[in-house]
């Protein structure tokens, strides 16, 4: 499985469930907000187990990409309460602080429940 079917499987979950959806647009992968505005999930997809070197790139870039999801959020004029960081991946070298982990099943069941 690719980062981009990975993307697109996350980014279809959160459509079954009415949420406003924006695949790979200014530099996220998944910026998914709720109808209601209340909640926003920015999610960075990788599709293999992160080593400790890789899960720190990863954390940086989806920490780098929070600015982009706010300018995405202001341009599309969408002011969700609260933002929520995550990281999918096959595994974690270690629990990343402020961010939501998960693998890509666990993900997408949570999304669908």
């Amino acid at each position: 499985m690719s980062g981009t079917v990975l993307e697109d499987m996350v980014a279809e979950a959160f459509k079954k469930k009415g949420y406003i959806v924006f695949t790979r647009k200014n530099h996220c992968d998944v910026l998914a907000i709720k109808s209601d505005m209340s909640l926003a999930y920015l999610v960075e997809c990788k599709d293999y187990t992160l080593s400790y070197k890789q899960q720190i790139l990863a954390v940086r870039e989806l920490n780098r990409n929070y600015t982009h999801a706010l300018e995405l959020l202001i341009h599309q004029r969408l002011f969700p309460e609260k933002i929520l960081k995550v990281l999918v991946a096959k595994g974690f070298a270690y629990q990343a602080r402020g961010i939501l982990q998960y693998t890509p099943e666990k993900f997408i069941q949570h999304v669908s429940s």
